[in-house]
């Protein structure tokens, strides 16, 4: 008859408590393990919370990767094209979320292992036995870089742009595919500096376009025929000033201009006369008493008691001096070519003719009478003439529409200012100083 060792007995006991002592360690160890996202994601079919804007199936496959790193392999670039509304559920299993998600799309799932498989236009089973191949590593694979060079010219600034592309494509588990597009671009600055420069703005050359000008002139007269000069005297015609406003019209196609133009004339000039007037310098006879004799025949001779009178030399200076003008409207046509064609500068050609019409008239002409001069008379004015003109000019472009044109031209007038019947022939030859501002429409 064995007796029980009370030694081992109390082992047993001291045992016993010790396993009582750490069952509440492993189960909170379990309940970590059961209830962590990870455990979760590897619980065979858990129960999720998922909800997804509308968007395409792609991002929303991934999205559900992304929050319970659920294994999902898929076409990016079919799925990418499907889109899908607005999805929300709570305490689903993964497979009824799937199910969800494609309804309605031609594609169905199938799991193998641990992994979801997405195809087209088939519904597929769970396969538990499949065999399940290890995922592979994930891999870093660099296309080589590409460089876009882009040269930018501002004044003298010149900006070189140099564009790295580098594409990583990286492959997470099994069939997750994601890239990543990285772009770096280094900018290069190159300046030169060539003294002080206008920065001038794009603009708009071409089109229609109206330019408001002022002109100043500097005449010359001609006569054919010369001036009448007065006996004793002298008579002579200086320019004094010529100004003009107009307005001009017309079309520009890339580097020929046409139009017309519209303005106003102011022709002044000094009239000079000098002329001297003599007079006397002569005897007057003068008759003091008469008389008579009879002769003895019956003849009567008169006889006379007569004086003279000296009369002096007298003289008189006529000068006279006046500020003559002639004013004029123009109708004209005129056409431009650009020899020079910058970006911001041009120069050009011109050439124009015009009509001009006399709208007032004051000053004085030369008379036969003293004392020789008289008003300035609409009879001997003509009425209309025609002038011709060509020249230079150029443009600089100080805004998007508009455009700062001076130009120079030489003028002259196909007949003479006063009519033909009336002896002051003069003929008129100008250099013009013309500035303008021109705007594109």
């Amino acid at each position: 008859m064995k007796y029980p060792n009370p030694n081992i007995d109390l082992d047993r006991q001291n045992h016993k408590g010790k396993a009582l002592g750490r069952l509440p360690l492993l189960l909170l160890f379990a309940a970590f393990w059961v209830f962590s996202p990870r455990a979760l994601s590897q619980t065979f079919n858990p129960l999720i919370s998922f909800s997804v804007e509308s968007c395409t199936l792609d991002q929303a496959l991934e999205k559900l990767f992304a929050d319970y790193e659920l294994n999902v392999a898929f076409s990016k670039a079919e799925l990418s094209k499907i889109r899908i509304e607005s999805y929300s559920c709570s305490y689903k299993s993964v497979e009824e979320v799937l199910t969800d998600l494609l309804k309605g799309t031609g594609y169905g799932f199938k799991r193998i292992g641990k992994q979801y498989v997405i195809r087209k236009n088939q519904l597929l089973v769970n396969e538990p036995d499949a065999t399940i191949s290890a995922p592979p590593e994930p891999k870093v694979e660099v296309v080589k870089p590409k460089r876009d060079t882009v040269v930018s010219r501002t004044g003298d600034i010149v900006r070189i742009y140099d564009t790295t592309q580098i594409i990583r494509t990286v492959m997470r588990y099994d069939t997750i595919v994601k890239i990543q597009h990285e772009v770096k671009t280094d900018t290069v600055y190159t300046v030169k500096y060539q003294g002080w420069q206008i920065p001038w703005p794009e603009f708009r050359n071409n089109g229609w376009f109206i330019t408001p000008s002022v002109t100043l002139s500097s005449a010359q007269f001609k006569h054919d025929n010369g001036l009448p000069q007065p006996e004793n005297g002298s008579l002579d015609v200086k320019p004094s000033l010529v100004y003009g406003i107009g307005l001009d019209g017309g079309y520009k196609h890339n580097r020929l201009s046409v139009g017309m133009n519209l303005g106003y004339r102011s022709v002044r000039y000094r009239f000079l006369l000098e002329q001297t007037m003599f007079s006397g310098d002569y005897y007057v006879n003068d008759t003091l008493d008469t008389y008579y004799v009879v002769h003895p025949a019956g003849d009567t001779t008169f006889q006379y008691v007569l004086d003279s009178t000296y009369v002096p030399l007298t003289t008189t200076n006529y000068a006279y001096r006046d500020v003559n003008r002639l004013d004029y409207l123009s109708v004209g046509l005129f056409a431009a070519f650009d020899f020079v064609k910058l970006e911001h500068f041009r120069a050009f050609v011109k050439a124009g003719a015009s009509v001009d019409f006399l709208i007032g008239y004051a000053g004085s002409l030369n008379a036969t009478e003293a004392p020789f001069h008289a008003p300035i008379a609409k009879t001997q004015v003509e009425p209309t003439r025609i002038s011709y003109y060509g020249g230079l000019g150029c443009a600089f472009k100080v805004a998007h529409r508009i455009e700062l044109v001076p130009e120079v031209h030489y003028r002259m007038t196909h007949g003479a200012l006063y009519r033909a019947d009336f002896p002051f022939d003069m003929k008129m030859r100008m250099w013009d100083y013309r500035l303008g501002l021109t705007y594109y429409f």
